[in-house]
C-alpha cells in the first residue's frame, strides 16, 4: 500500500483543517450566544486560532496543489514535445508520487513505441530494398481498385513510375488495358489466376499471376509479373540455330549422298569421272568440317571458354602476313587484293592468333563477295586512342538494313549462293573483337557498290612521361 503522502492525502489534509477551523469558529459563535458574559475572551482567543488555522491550511493546500499543477503542465509539455521536430523534452521527476508514476509510465511508452517505430522503419527500408533489387514485378491492388504499390521491375515492365506508398487507380499506376482488366475480371477469392500478356508500352511479353491478399473477401490482391521476353528470344534463337545447323549440313550431306550413289552406278569405273566425284566428295567433307569448326569455336567464345593469349603486339605485323595468306584465292578468284599498312607501329594488347582470324574472315568475305576484275584493300590507321583495320571491297554491297545482320549465325546477305559457307565467319569475327574489348562494323553505299568492314582496337601505349623542367 502506497503511504498516505499522495496528492489524494495531502489534498484531504488541507480539506480536513479547513473544516475542522470552521466548525471551530461555528463551535465559538455558538457558545457566545449561549453564554455572552463569561466567554468572550476565550472566544477571541479560539476564534483567531481557527482563522490562523483555516489560512494556514488553505495556504498548504493552496501550494501543494500550485506544485502539482506546475507538474502536470509539464508532463503536457514534454508528451506534445514527442512529435517535435526538435525532440522530446524530459518528462518531470517533481511533485508528488502520482505524478512521478505518470511520467515515467508515460516516458516508457513512448520509449516502447520509438523502438516499435525503428523496428518498423528498418523492416519497411528492408522490404524497399528487397522490392527494388527482384527481378520479378510485384504490385499491389487494395479492396477499392487503387494501386499502392509497383515496384521497380514491375516499372520498368509497364514503362510508368514507381509507386511505393500512396494510392492511385488501376488505369492511371499501370496504364495496360490487358492487365487492368486481367486484374478486375471476376475470379474465385481463394485461388490465384494467371495469364499472358503483351505490354502494349514496351512490347514486352510478361506472365502475370493474381494472388489473394488479405483477409479473405477484401479483395486485395498481390499480382506478380515475370518478364519472358528474353526467355522467348532464347527460344527462338534456338529454335533458329537448330533449323540453320540442319539445312547446313543437309546441303552437303544430300550432295555426298549423290556422288555416292552416282560413283556405285558405275562412275568409279571411269577414272575420270571416279577423280571428278572423289575430288566432290572432299570438297563437300571439307565443307562440313570447316562448319562444325566454326560452330565449336563459336560455341566456346560464346560460353566464355575461349581464353585469350594475350600480349603487346604490334597489329600491322598481325595484318599484313594475314591478308597475304589469302592472296592465292583472291588471284584464283581474279580479284586484286591490295595492302595499305600503317608506316608506324600501332600497339595493341591482343591475341595475335584469333586477330590473324578476324583479318582473314574480312578479306575471305570480301573475295567471296566481289567479281572477277574486282579490288579488295586492306588497311590500318590510327585515331587518338585506337586502331583501325578496314577491308575494303567493291563487291555486291549490302542494303542499310544488312549492315547488321551479317554478323549474325547463319545470315548470308545472298542465300542463293549456297556455295559461299555457312555464315558463321562474322559472327566469330564479332565475338572475339568484342572480347578483346575492341568495336567492328560494316558500311555500304548500297547494294552493288562495294562494302567496307572496320575494327577497332584499344592501343597499347605507355602514358607520355611529364617534362620535368631542370633546375
Amino acid at each position: 500500500m502506497r503511504p498516505a503522502g499522495g496528492l489524494r492525502a495531502r489534498a484531504a489534509l488541507g480539506a480536513v483543517a479547513g473544516v475542522l477551523a470552521a466548525v471551530l469558529i461555528v463551535g465559538v459563535v455558538l457558545a457566545i450566544q449561549a453564554s455572552p458574559d463569561g466567554t468572550s475572551g476565550l472566544a477571541g482567543t479560539l476564534i483567531l486560532a481557527a482563522l490562523l488555522g483555516g489560512t494556514l491550511a488553505a495556504a498548504l493546500t493552496a501550494c501543494i496543489m500550485n506544485r502539482e499543477v506546475r507538474a502536470l503542465r509539464q508532463v503536457r509539455r514534454s508528451t506534445e514535445s514527442l512529435l517535435s521536430p526538435e525532440g522530446p523534452e524530459p518528462f518531470p521527476r517533481t511533485g508528488g508520487p502520482e505524478i512521478n508514476d505518470l511520467s515515467r509510465a508515460i516516458s516508457d511508452t513512448t520509449d516502447a513505441l520509438q523502438a516499435e517505430s525503428r523496428a518498423l522503419e528498418h523492416d519497411h527500408a528492408r522490404l524497399e530494398t528487397v522490392l527494388a533489387s527482384m527481378t520479378d514485378g510485384v504490385v499491389i491492388v487494395e479492396a477499392d481498385d487503387t494501386v499502392s504499390l509497383v515496384n521497380q521491375a514491375a516499372a520498368g515492365m509497364l514503362d510508368v513510375r514507381p509507386r511505393m506508398e500512396g494510392h492511385a487507380s488501376l488505369a492511371d499506376a499501370l496504364r495496360d488495358n490487358d492487365l487492368v482488366e486481367f486484374i478486375r475480371a471476376p475470379a474465385s477469392s481463394d485461388q490465384p489466376t494467371a495469364r499472358l500478356l503483351t505490354v502494349g508500352a514496351t512490347e514486352r511479353e510478361v506472365h502475370a499471376i493474381a494472388v489473394p491478399l488479405g483477409v479473405p473477401g477484401l479483395r486485395q490482391r498481390l499480382v506478380l509479373l515475370r518478364d519472358l521476353t528474353d526467355l522467348r528470344q532464347t527460344e527462338t534463337v534456338r529454335r533458329d540455330f537448330v533449323a540453320n545447323v540442319s539445312h547446313e549440313l543437309r546441303t552437303p550431306l544430300t550432295a555426298l549422298r549423290a556422288l555416292v550413289e552416282t560413283l556405285q552406278d558405275g562412275a568409279a569405273d571411269d577414272p575420270v569421272s571416279r577423280a571428278e566425284f572423289l575430288h566432290g566428295i572432299e570438297v563437300e567433307v571439307e565443307r562440313m568440317s570447316q562448319m562444325i569448326a566454326e560452330l565449336l569455336d563459336l560455341a566456346r567464345i560464346e560460353s566464355g571458354m575461349a581464353d585469350l593469349d594475350l600480349a603487346t603486339v604490334d597489329l600491322n605485323q598481325v595484318v599484313a602476313p594475314a591478308a597475304d595468306r589469302l592472296r592465292a584465292q583472291a588471284d584464283r578468284h581474279e580479284v586484286t587484293l591490295d595492302l595499305a599498312i600503317d608506316t608506324k607501329p600501332l600497339p595493341v594488347h591482343a591475341d595475335a592468333d584469333r586477330t590473324a582470324r578476324v583479318v582473314m574472315s574480312l578479306v575471305h568475305n570480301a573475295i567471296k563477295f566481289t567479281p572477277p576484275s574486282g579490288s579488295i584493300r586492306v588497311s590500318t590507321h590510327r585515331t587518338d586512342d585506337e586502331a583501325i583495320i578496314s577491308v575494303s571491297d567493291t563487291g555486291d554491297g549490302l542494303a542499310l538494313d544488312e549492315l547488321d545482320r551479317v554478323f549474325e549465325r547463319f545470315y548470308k546477305a545472298d542465300p542463293s549462293r549456297s556455295g559461299a559457307g555457312a555464315g558463321l565467319g562474322l559472327s566469330i569475327a564479332r565475338h572475339t573483337v568484342r572480347q578483346h574489348g575492341g568495336r567492328i562494323w560494316a558500311q555500304s553505299f548500297g547494294l552493288g557498290r562495294g562494302s567496307t568492314f572496320s575494327v577497332a582496337l584499344p592501343l597499347n601505349e605507355p602514358a607520355p612521361r611529364p617534362i620535368e623542367a631542370k633546375a
